[in-house]
C-alpha cells in the first residue's frame, strides 16, 4: 500500500508463481509474432536466396528445403519445450524448460530478423563483410535479454530455484545455448 492510501499494482513473489500468467502470455504473443515472420518467409523462398553465400540467404536450388531447416525445426522445438514446461510437474524442470523456451526464442526471432534484413541488404548489393557484421553483433543480444529481463522475472516468480539464482549454471547455459545455434544455424546454410 502507498503513502496516500493507494494499493500499488506490483508482481508479490511467492511460492504460487504470481507473475507467471503475465510471463507466460508475452511468450504466447512472442510465439505467434515467431510464427508470422515464419509465414511471411515461406511465402517468398526466392526473396532469401542467392547464387554466392552470403549470410542469411539460401542457395536457389532448394530454398523451401533450407527454410525448413532454419525456421520449422527450431520452431517445432520451441513449441515442444514450451508445452512440456506447461505439463510437467517437476518445478525445477519446468524453470529450465521455460528459460530453454524463452532463450530458444529470442535466439530465432533475431534469426528471422537476419533473414529480413539480409534479403534488403542483398537486394542492394550490399557486401559479405556488412553482412557478416550484422550477423555477429547481436547474436549476444538474447543472452542480454535473457539474463537482463526474463531471468529476473522468473527469479521474482521462483525464488528458491538454485538454476536460476546461480549465476555460473546462468552463464553456462547461455554459452551452451549460442554455440548450439550457431552451429546448428551455420551448418543448415552450408548443406546443399
Amino acid at each position: 500500500m502507498h503513502a496516500n492510501g493507494k494499493v500499488l499494482n506490483t508482481i508479490k513473489p511467492n511460492e504460487n508463481g504470481d507473475g507467471l500468467e503475465e510471463i507466460d502470455e508475452a511468450f504466447n504473443w512472442l510465439v505467434l509474432i515467431l510464427s508470422t515472420l515464419a509465414g511471411v518467409l515461406f511465402q517468398n523462398p526466392l526473396l532469401f536466396t542467392s547464387m554466392s553465400y552470403t549470410p542469411f540467404r539460401v542457395r536457389p536450388s532448394e530454398p523451401t528445403i533450407a527454410l525448413i531447416r532454419v525456421l520449422v525445426i527450431p520452431l517445432i522445438v520451441l513449441v515442444s519445450s514450451w508445452l512440456g514446461s506447461r505439463l510437467i510437474q517437476n518445478k525445477g524442470i519446468r524453470i529450465f524448460l521455460k528459460c530453454f523456451s524463452w532463450f530458444q526464442a529470442l535466439m530465432f526471432l533475431v534469426i528471422e530478423f537476419h533473414f529480413l534484413v539480409g534479403a534488403v541488404l542483398g537486394e542492394f548489393g550490399t557486401s559479405l563483410m556488412a553482412q557478416g557484421l550484422f550477423l555477429w553483433a547481436p547474436i549476444l543480444l538474447p543472452s542480454l535479454v535473457y539474463l537482463r529481463f526474463i531471468r529476473n522475472q522468473y527469479k521474482t516468480i521462483f525464488p528458491e530455484s538454485k538454476f536460476l539464482n546461480s549465476n555460473k549454471k546462468q552463464a553456462l547455459f547461455c554459452i551452451i545455448l549460442t554455440i548450439f545455434a550457431v552451429l546448428y544455424w551455420s551448418t543448415t546454410f552450408g548443406m546443399k
